[in-house]
């Protein structure tokens, strides 16, 4: 609401923001599905066709209820109260046949309207459009507020309420990319802030912004969502986590205030990429980004516990639901009224509506009605509630804000993209040096074995040059020896030859001996052929091995020179060849170090300049961080000063006539009205402590009137505590135990039912063996009465989930369902209330994963009783029986016992033939969501 407390005052400017750059600007028209807002404050949306440039009334509209089973049973006898004209959105309450009033709407949906038409005129103009939304159901309970807002529409997708389509609405038109839609869903229970999604986290705080107003819940869990079956599955979640009841106006009536709470968080399409260069880090390009919030409300619904027929714990429920609406009244009337001053914190749902009711949220109401004239008071003040609310006039506007989050994201991933590049490039470097290197090594590593196998030929060489002189100086001695043996020869010769012509002289001196000489001559003829031929053959030889020795020379020294010359060039050209690549890329590497290098410089001043920037950024926001601390431990200290000035609230009673013990004999309201007198001058002129005295009368007549006097006080709740302090329990239970009276059993055990239903009395009863009091009177009297009673108490027993294995152990259980013997439909009535309050309690503690394993009731045969005799009784009592068996049927380690005794047929005749649309629903879902069940109908 507004800081003043009236509705048309001008918002306030929200912080959080930074101021708008100079030469931007732009239009007040409403947004599209991608606006251009202004980054530095949320300005007035459109003005309504009702007020001003920035102003937006609540709009109202009215929803008929068909007729339920409970109007269908009066047939010709039904009277409606209501008249409707949508055309002219206009509705006629009828008190009588000759006085009727005439309302006007913003629209009037009758009872044949469907879920659809009803979400786009009600719900649509406030899911996309950028603003804060509320949308809420207010009506009496039982007239179709959580079927028009919560209905999931599991089996039938067109039943699906206003929680489901504006998701789903939502889902279609947003962008997984730059989007994000996160939802919280919260129930307030007794004044307490309940997390749905996350049970565990109760009693959340409600925290106010002293600057701008808004209010907000931290401890709740935020939940993003992607898909519409994660959608399906949260509010499922939530659904079964939600605290609901059964009364005689609704078998799921809720007990709480749902509130779904979405917060969309939307990119502004004109800045969302962030441009290259250093330019992107001014105001003129910042991103911009839509923040939003819309609550759907689901009221629980006003009630009177005279019709609902609330017992023990549900009575406590409703004080406390009627005292939050009837606090949403008081901030209605006032604003209405423009009263200087609005009391939004009388209550914890109006402390969290404060923004839907004179605020800065676009408001749709829907309230909710029944046709019957038997509810003519509740439905009058309903359509009173919407035409004061349609009198509200919002200030409605857009908030958006620098989204310093995307920037920080786009600069963080620019740096990363920027290391990332420089580091490839390193690497890259690396790797080419580390080529360069090997190549380098593989050279020198080549070289050095051409050097080897040049030196090893060398050697080679050497060696064979030192081979060949070895043979040539071989050859000179053998060519010296034999010219030593050509010249002995020659000297032979030459001596021969002078010998001859010795001997051709001693021939001619001595012709007479020629003939002896002949032969000698012949013979030295011969031999000196022989000899020349020798010598010529030497000569030969000689000629011929000098020639060989000349060439052998020759091929020696032209080896030696070809070798020398031709490898000593082939290595300098390749080492001149090796030195001059490795040289240039030597150079080449230094060139491109010497430019990463100074890449690497350039890239590390932008990172450094970028880094200091962003822990600016970290210093502001880590500042209005510790200033956004302190504001919430201020707030926080102003909270808990002002829940302890509220705690002295004293809880008001519910009248003798709320009990459903000592009001159901069938007398007339004014015998009951002349005995509440009676009772209560007793009380007063005698004092309680006397008349606990006089149980323990040694008079049977004394003894039955002041249990009569004790069980009608224990109907009052404010008398309750005080007969607990004061030892009646005590007193009651003393006397339950040691009296053979049927009536004082009868007396007694009523009072008993009627503490019973205070909860924490019942925790007491059970401690001091009432239970097991209560069953062993059930086993010895017939008394149908006594038996009523005694199941009366039973039943409300059971409806606490944390006294279920005490009750087991004491033969609760088994002394209720022992009792059918009678045969009395009232006992009956009784024992199918108690199996009913067993069976959905357990079902909500096991739902909500705090105890597992078979029921307690299918331990003591109760489900065998069930499937015989669900069909066999009133409607009231099948209704009961019908109930207990569907929620038995959730659990699936019951699927296995529910098969064996046939109860799949009786699951799917309740899913067909059940008169109450909840039950049937309950049995449909136990057959679809259970494999066993959906195995064996196949």
């Amino acid at each position: 609401m507004a800081a003043n407390g009236r509705a048309s005052v001008r918002p306030v400017e929200r912080h959080g923001a930074p101021p708008r750059p100079a030469g931007r600007s732009r239009s007040v028209a409403p947004p599209s599905r991608r606006p251009s807002p202004s980054p530095s404050r949320a300005r007035p949306a459109a003005a309504d066709n009702d007020g001003g440039s920035d102003s937006c009334r609540v709009r109202v509209a009215v929803r008929l209820r068909p007729k339920n089973s409970e109007d269908l049973a009066h047939g010709a006898d039904f009277d409606s109260c209501v008249e409707l004209q949508p055309e002219c959105k206009k509705l006629k309450l009828k008190k009588n046949n000759w006085s009727c009033e005439s309302y006007r709407f913003d629209e009037v949906f009758s009872e044949n309207a469907s879920q659809k038409r009803v979400y786009e005129v009600v719900a649509k103009p406030s899911v996309l459009e950028g603003y804060n939304g509320t949308v809420m159901a207010y009506g009496q309970t039982g007239t179709g507020k959580t079927y028009t807002v919560g209905r999931l529409g599991n089996d039938d997708p067109s039943e699906g309420g206003i929680m489901v389509r504006a998701l789903e609405h939502i889902l279609s038109v947003m962008s997984l990319e730059t989007d994000s839609v996160a939802i919280s869903f919260l129930q307030l229970y007794l004044e307490s802030v309940q997390d749905l999604l996350a049970p565990e986290k109760t009693n959340i705080p409600i925290v106010e912004d002293p600057k701008t107003g808004e209010v907000s819940l931290p401890g709740a869990a935020k939940v993003e969502i992607r898909d519409l079956e994660h959608v399906f599955q949260l509010l499922q979640i939530g659904e079964m986590n939600r605290h609901a009841a059964n009364t005689k106006m609704n078998t799921e009536s809720s007990r709480s205030h749902a509130i779904l709470i979405r917060s969309s968080r939307i990119e502004d399409g004109s800045n969302t990429s962030l441009p290259n260069g250093t330019d992107n880090l001014f105001p003129d390009n910042l991103p911009l980004v839509l923040k939003s919030k819309l609550l759907i409300v689901d009221l629980a619904g006003s009630e009177r516990i005279d019709k609902s027929g609330s017992e023990g714990h549900m009575i406590e429920e409703a004080k406390f639901i009627n005292l939050s609406l009837t606090s949403l009244g008081k901030c209605i009337n006032a604003l209405a009224e423009n009263s200087p001053h609005i009391p939004t914190r009388d209550s914890k749902l109006t402390r969290i509506l404060r923004d839907s009711f004179g605020g800065t949220a676009r408001t749709s109401l829907i309230v909710t009605i029944g046709p019957s004239s038997r509810h003519f008071s509740e439905t009058s003040s309903t359509i009173m509630f919407g035409q004061r609310a349609m009198k509200i006039v919002n200030t409605i506007r857009i908030k958006e804000e620098v989204d310093y989050e995307s920037l920080y994201k786009k600069v963080e991933h620019e740096v990363d993209h920027l290391t990332s590049e420089m580091e490839r490039q390193q690497k890259l470097k690396n790797s080419e040096k580390m080529q360069l290197e090997k190549k380098l090594k593989e050279s020198e590593a080549s070289l050095n074995d051409l050097k080897v196998t040049s030196n090893m030929q060398i050697e080679n060489m050497a060696m064979e040059k030192c081979q060949l002189e070895s043979t040539i100086k071989r050859l000179m001695l053998d060519l010296e020896k034999e010219k030593g043996k050509n010249n002995i020869l020659s000297e032979q010769i030459i001596h021969l030859e002078t010998s001859l012509d010795e001997n051709k002289q001693k021939q001619l001196e001595n012709i007479s001996n020629t003939n002896i000489l002949a032969d000698t001559t012949k013979s030295h003829e011969k031999k000196i052929r022989e000899l020349l031929k020798q010598l010529e053959d030497e000569r030969s030889r000689s000629a011929s091995m000098n020639d060989h020795l000349n060439v052998l020379q020759q091929q020696l020294s032209d080896a030696q020179n070809y070798f020398q010359e031709n490898i000593a060039c082939e290595l300098e050209k390749q080492l001149s060849r090796t030195t001059e690549e490795f040289a240039s890329q030597i150079s080449s590497l230094e060139e491109r170090i010497a430019d990463l290098i100074s890449e690497k410089e350039l890239v590390y001043e932008e990172l450094k300049s970028t880094q200091e920037k962003m822990q600016q950024e970290m210093r502001h926001r880590q500042g209005l961080e510790d200033e956004i601390l302190r504001l919430k431990q201020s707030l926080a200290d102003n909270c808990s000063e002002e829940s302890k000035a509220l705690c002295g609230m004293v809880r008001s009673g519910s009248g003798l006539g709320s009990v459903p013990f000592m009001s159901k004999s069938g007398k007339s309201r004014e015998l009951l009205s002349s005995q509440r007198s009676n009772i209560s001058k007793i009380f007063e002129e005698v004092g309680l402590p006397n008349v606990l005295a006089l149980l323990k009368s040694d008079e049977l007549e004394v003894q039955i009137h002041a249990v009569k006097v004790v069980a009608n006080l224990a109907a009052e709740d404010v008398n309750q505590e005080k007969i607990v302090e004061e030892g009646g329990l005590d007193a009651l239970l003393s006397l339950l135990e040691t009296s053979e009276n049927t009536t004082i059993h009868r007396v007694t055990a009523g009072a008993i039912a009627n503490l019973a239903m205070n909860g924490s009395n019942q925790g007491l009863i059970m401690n001091k063996g009432g239970a097991r009091l209560l069953a062993n009177i059930a086993s010895k009297t017939n008394d149908p009465q006594t038996l009523r009673m005694v199941a009366g108490a039973l039943a409300n027993l059971c409806g606490n989930e944390k006294l279920h294995v005490m009750l087991k152990q004491d033969g609760g259980i088994k002394a209720l369902l022992g009792m059918f013997r009678t045969g009395h439909n009232e006992v009956i009535a009784q024992i199918a209330r108690g199996m009913a309050n067993f069976a959905k309690c357990e079902s909500r503690v096991i739902s909500q994963g705090h105890r597992k394993g078979r029921s307690l009731l299918i331990e003591e045969g109760v489900l065998n009783w069930m499937v015989a005799n669900s069909s066999a009784f009133s409607a009231s009592t099948r209704r009961h029986i019908e109930l207990a068996f569907c929620h038995l049927a959730q659990n699936e380690d019951n699927a296995r016992d529910i098969i064996l005794t046939g109860g799949i047929k009786e699951l799917l005749r309740i899913s067909r033939e059940s008169s109450r649309d909840d039950t049937r629903n309950l049995a449909k879902k136990a057959l679809n969501s259970n494999p066993a069940f959906f195995k064996e109908i196949q």
